[in-house]
């Protein structure tokens, strides 16, 4: 046969390495990787991108991917539509007679009789087994193609770019249909014995010291695909053990057959009998970790098993898998570390600066605590994390972890309590005459500030109210004064180090004891339940509502007011609902009542922001178009006085329920002792249950401080010419930032390629829970009935209504008896509640903000439910049990609106 010189359009296997992805995609990129380390895989080449272009060389086509981009990425119709002409239009080009003379030239070269080999033809885009993005499943596989039929499949693969699969990942995953291209990986098909699919670690818990294998007669796409049930191992990688071993049903296995492959029923004796020995999964996983090794990453490996052994088809990264968090562990002992965000009720990525700050000052506190000097805070996924292992050592303090981890997340706490049944002997503590002088050093720094705490917490019970607002205003202008003292220079060099100083001194020595009045409410609400016969936790909730000291209620009420407010003035109405900046309605012809109240709330509450634990948000006072949003939608919701209506209804329903408790304690022998001790305890807990949140209302104003600090620095660097925009100071390191302001002429590093690794942490979904290995420990959830999802109840009741999926506290018009379905809730969703009738969010635990205003408004809500803004459809109707900890999905319902848009997108009035 001629030769033709055309090796733009092929290369071969072992001409292609880890640089070669703009020629030959993730896919073959890989295989070449594979085959130059000596691995087993079937020979083969890839046509490479050169070839792509060339069928998608016409105006018409390009007009069309172009088009592609033009598509928001949420209008499915456009993108399906569009994503059609391109196909069809590369199905119908003409496939270019050098291209084609290439492809046959190298099936020569692949097989001595080519004519009689069938191949495997599958896509390989630029975009496509990427550590980033997998694409797995979105482009073409064609098995059992003669060589007469590559070239046709070939150009077919090359359309699969634009499968409406394909196209809407790129369009979720932010990726340009213009920047991507295909590559076609041509391999010798193998006729296995039994295929399947290979995780070097087991993508359900996380392990990396567990490898997970799939496995089926025949060939390996009815795994992938999911087609059979196949056998499913689990198997340790430094031992070789085989954990468990599950034998699928296999009812249907894939073979090679003239026509290419062909699904057949598999023999009932085989159905049975497992797929793999022991031996063959010991094998396998080790030929696994040569593969692991080459990519430097956990791989997902699609393997066969044919006479002569295993060989590898394609190897991809386990994109589904959490990165290990770091830095790294000093010594060889397993760690476990808390999320700080799930704490927080904010589990959304920082940037690098934000993060800096927390290791910074978590770690400074941590250590001068504990007088040793440790990394307490690590890093995944934009997230941070605490390094809770020196807990674990002790009995007690490892039951106080695991409460604190329940309050968070019940399932992440029943998973930490089997980690520590099986593991426990790896949590003890090293104690010798070494560290003997440590632990007493840390005990005697411990000690006083217990007792201080213990001290603090119990006076209260004697003092009774007496002292309450003091705490407040005193906590208030402490952080207050601390803030300004972050911001009082002009040089950004002292600003960045104000920031970094974190918590002064003076906030574990005074302030933190003083802030054990915010636990005395919760005690004494207990020790009612306790003394008071018959009592139950609901009514103990029910009296503690209604509290107008309350920050999430004075928010609330203060954002009722100020709707009442710009009622009374159509024009600075029509304004708060045309969506006009605070510095427009400030212009508006009798604006000056609503002005005035709006900046006394922004006195009291602007250095708040939704999700504030991120100090690179903007707080209300830099940006109150949230707390405007809110405004806005109570004119569109809420009848006037709303509000206040509902506060008086929880007054009511508080000294009804604070009657009930007080006529329970007088019964009895023991009432005339029980019931003056039972009214003392009531009026302690009334009195201290609004403090629950006035630490955190306080330290806020740090937060605040931080923010500005940071944020002046980035305007500094505006200025000098360094930075583009002040925000972008975020995506610095703080060592960076520090070079910066010293010397402006510095290497700035890439800050693009930092936001799109944000972007990239937005799309993964971190746990409350990780150790150094990867696990992610976590505990069963219940078996339900399909369309129930389930959480964590944390608030009693049952009720039935349509989902408001909410994704901005400050973009949502919710209507009273709708039930708010968010991602998480921090104060700044509070004003919400008041509308709600039922809440479900998809982190939080029993102490978190959103399970607090819940039992206050008496709402039933469930929280910890995964995925739950994506599992409920946007008015859909739902049955919210409280007690249960379920959410049960009924039937589609209208949508709630009087116009049919998304809570989250709310209507512009005419």
């Amino acid at each position: 046969m001629t030769q033709h010189r055309t090796p733009a359009f092929v290369r071969r296997f072992d001409s292609l390495g880890s640089d070669d992805l703009a020629v030959a995609g993730g896919k073959g990129a890989n295989l070449g990787v594979l085959v130059a380390a000596g691995l087993p895989v079937p020979p083969g080449f890839v046509v490479t991108t050169a070839a792509y272009r060339a069928l998608t060389d016409d105006a018409e086509i390009r007009d069309a991917i172009e088009r592609l981009d033009s598509c928001a990425p949420d209008d499915r119709d456009a993108l399906t539509r569009t994503a059609a002409e391109v196909r069809d239009l590369v199905r119908a080009r003409p496939v270019d007679e050098a291209l084609e003379h290439a492809i046959v030239d190298a099936l020569d070269g692949v097989a001595e009789t080519a004519a009689e080999t069938t191949y495997a033809v599958r896509s390989s885009a630029t975009a496509e087994d990427l550590p980033s993005a997998s694409f797995a499943g979105q482009h073409d596989t064609h098995l059992g193609v003669a060589a007469e039929g590559v070239v046709d499949r070939v150009r077919d693969c090359v359309a699969s770019l634009f499968t409406d699969r394909a196209v809407a990942y790129r369009a979720r995953n932010g990726i340009a249909h213009t920047d991507v291209e295909m590559a076609v990986v041509v391999q010798e098909m193998v006729d296995a014995d039994a295929a399947g699919v290979l995780f070097t670690a087991d993508p359900e818990t996380g392990e990396r010291t567990v490898a997970t294998v799939d496995a089926t007669h025949g060939l390996g796409d009815t795994v992938v695909a999911g087609e059979v049930h196949a056998d499913h191992a689990r198997v340790a990688r430094d031992t070789g053990d085989v954990l468990a071993y599950d034998v699928g049903e296999k009812a249907t296995e894939l073979r090679l057959s003239p026509d290419g492959t062909a699904a057949v029923d598999a023999p009932t004796d085989r159905r049975e009998t497992r797929a793999l020995t022991d031996d063959h999964l010991r094998t396998l996983v080790d030929l696994g970790g040569r593969v692991e090794a080459l990519f430097g990453e956990p791989q997902d490996v699609e393997w066969a098993l044919t006479g002569s052994g295993f060989v590898i088809v394609q190897s991809r990264p386990i994109t589904s898998l959490v990165s290990l968090p770091v830095p790294r562990p000093a010594d060889d002992r397993l760690h476990v570390y808390l999320s700080l965000g799930h704490g927080q009720a904010m589990t959304d990525p920082m940037p690098p600066l934000a993060l800096d700050v927390w290791e910074t000052v978590y770690g400074e506190v941590m250590n001068g605590f504990t007088g040793v000097e440790r990394v307490w805070i690590t890093r995944t996924e934009g997230r941070a994390y605490m390094d809770i292992t020196p807990f674990l050592a002790f009995e007690r303090t490892r039951a106080g972890v695991v409460e604190t981890i329940e309050a968070v997340n019940r399932s992440a706490a029943e998973g930490a309590e089997r980690l520590l049944a099986e593991r426990r002997e790896e949590f003890g503590v090293d104690v010798s005459l070494a560290t003997l002088p440590a632990l007493l050093g840390t005990a005697t720094r411990v000690l006083p500030l217990v007792a201080r705490l213990l001290w603090e917490g119990v006076a209260p019970f004697v003092r009774g109210s007496a002292g309450v607002d003091e705490f407040v205003a005193d906590l208030d202008e402490w952080a207050s004064a601390q803030a300004a003292a972050i911001l009082d220079t002009d040089d950004p060099a002292e600003l960045v180090d104000n920031v970094f100083a974190g918590f002064p001194p003076a906030f574990v020595a005074e302030v933190s004891p003083k802030s054990m009045r915010a636990v005395v409410g919760p005690l004494a609400g207990s020790v009612v339940e306790r003394v008071v016969p018959g009592a139950d936790a609901a009514t103990v909730e029910a009296a503690a509502r209604g509290n107008e000291a309350e920050v999430g209620t004075r928010m609330t009420l203060a954002l009722g007011d100020l709707a009442d407010l710009a009622r009374e003035t159509p024009a600075v109405e029509r304004a708060v609902l045309d969506g006009r900046s605070f510095e427009e309605i400030r212009t508006t012809e009798g604006s000056e009542p609503f002005v005035a109240a709006f900046e006394a709330f922004l006195d009291e509450f602007g250095h708040r922001a939704v999700g504030e634990f991120d100090v690179s948000r903007p707080r209300w006072r830099d940006d109150p178009s949230g707390p405007l949003g809110i405004v806005r939608g109570n004119l569109r919701g809420e009848e006037p006085g709303a509000h206040r209506d509902r506060l008086r209804e929880r007054k009511r329903e508080a000294q009804a329920a604070i009657d009930e408790l007080q006529a329970k304690a007088g019964r009895g022998l023991l009432g005339p002792v029980r019931r003056p001790l039972v009214s003392h305890l009531l009026r302690t807990y009334r009195s201290h249950i609004h403090l629950r949140d006035e630490p955190k209302h306080a330290i806020a104003h740090l937060f605040a401080g931080w923010h500005g600090g940071l944020q002046r620095a980035g305007e500094h660097l505006v200025a000098a010419g360094v930075l583009d925009d002040a925000d972008d100071v975020w995506f610095l390191r703080r060592d960076e930032l520090r070079a910066l302001v010293a010397d402006p002429d510095g290497e700035v590093p890439d800050i693009a390629a930092r936001k799109r690794e944000h972007d990239r942490h937005r799309r993964i979904d971190v746990p409350p829970l990780i150790t150094s290995e990867g696990e992610i420990p976590r505990g069963e959830r219940a078996a339900v009935d399909e369309g129930t999802l389930v959480g964590t109840g944390v608030s009693g009741g049952v009720v039935e209504g349509v989902a408001r999926i909410v994704d901005d506290p400050a973009t949502t018009t919710l209507r009273a008896g709708e039930i708010l379905v968010c991602p998480s809730s921090d104060p700044a969703w509070t004003p919400l509640f008041a509308t709600a009738a039922g809440l479900v969010t998809e982190v939080g635990g029993s102490l978190t903000h959103g399970a607090l205003v819940a039992r206050e408004y008496g709402l039933p809500a469930v929280v910890s439910v995964t995925d739950a803004t994506t599992a409920i459809r946007d008015g859909q109707r739902i049955r919210v049990d409280g007690d249960a900890g379920t959410v049960e999905l009924l039937d589609d319902a209208d949508d709630g609106t009087d116009d049919g848009t998304r809570a989250s997108e709310p209507a512009v009035d005419d």
